[in-house]
């Protein structure tokens, strides 16, 4: 889905709006898919500026996917907004200054808008702050209660160090 801001003839302090009803692809994080839901599509607004284009990119989304703690299945909604600047004569602008998704005039709606619920996504989705996780040794739920096994499982390459008596407790 691509929007050719040429096309608009939009004057300097002129809008455009239109909503976009797009699917996007499962976030990755992880190795983890997340399954993205639109609730009412994308919003592309343009701002004519003087010397080029606004462009805002806006929408709500539910994300689904597992709590990266317990690995229970976690629904949580996230607030999409970015904008990018698309400058009408490119004399000048260095490449690294100038968005991945608009070349010349041409805005790659879909990508731009997977780009910013990307970027909305928390880097650890958790189920809670308060999610306690797996247990590493049995991977019991610790949010349901504690598990029966031994709770430190010592390596015995540190053993040396055991033996100097250097321990949280304060014993030197």
């Amino acid at each position: 889905m691509f929007l050719n801001l040429g096309d608009l003839c939009l004057r300097t302090g002129e809008h455009f709006e239109q909503t976009y009803f797009l699917d996007i692809a499962p976030v990755v994080q992880g190795g983890v898919d997340y399954q993205v839901l639109l609730h009412d599509g994308v919003t592309l607004d343009v701002e004519r500026v003087v010397g080029g284009f606004l462009v805002n990119v806006t929408a709500e989304a539910t994300v689904y996917g597992p709590c990266m703690r317990c690995l229970h299945e976690t629904v949580f909604d996230v607030q999409v907004s970015q904008q990018e600047f698309a400058p009408s004569a490119r004399n000048g602008w260095p490449e690294s200054e100038l968005s991945a998704f608009i070349r010349g005039l041409i805005v790659d709606v879909a990508g731009l808008a997977r780009e910013a619920v990307v970027l909305a996504v928390p880097q650890q989705v958790l189920c809670s702050e308060e999610c306690k996780g797996l247990c590493p040794h049995c991977g019991q739920d610790l949010n349901e209660g504690p598990c029966r096994c031994e709770q430190e499982v010592a390596d015995g390459r540190w053993s040396r160090l055991r033996e100097l008596g250097l321990g949280p407790d304060g014993e030197a």
